[in-house]
């Protein structure tokens, strides 16, 4: 089996959840449509990126434009790793955003509590 072929299905799990990730917190209104087109696109060219990795070394190699070897076990390891810190930095992202909404309504709601307080607590 092509270590190329190794290397898109360890990464196809992780890039499916990211794309599912994306799509479920667009369905519960947690993120905006640019927001989501911008979480797809990512997702999409880091697939893409695996998947025509062969062919884009094997172009190189023939023009003379990279003397590298091919694709080695450790490559295709580290590559899955970055793979998946993009997805857990993705996922933080996600956490940290959200936290950053909800805090903005709290801050809100007590700004209009406290404004129709009575001015007696203002003291």
């Amino acid at each position: 089996m092509s270590r190329y072929l190794v290397l898109v299905i360890l990464n196809i799990p992780l890039i499916t959840a990211g794309i599912l990730s994306a799509v479920v917190a667009f369905n519960m209104h947690k993120i905006g449509k640019r927001r989501l087109a911008l979480r797809l696109a990512l997702w999409l060219v880091i697939l893409l990126g695996l998947a025509f990795a062969e062919p884009i070394y094997s172009f190189l190699f023939s023009h003379n434009l990279t003397e590298t070897e091919p694709l080695s076990l450790f490559d295709v390891i580290q590559i899955t790793g970055i793979v998946f810190i993009i997805f857990i930095i993705s996922q933080a992202y996600a956490k940290i955003y959200q936290l950053e909404h909800k805090i903005h309504e709290l801050h809100q709601e007590l700004s209009i509590r406290l404004s129709d307080s009575p001015k007696s607590l203002k003291k």
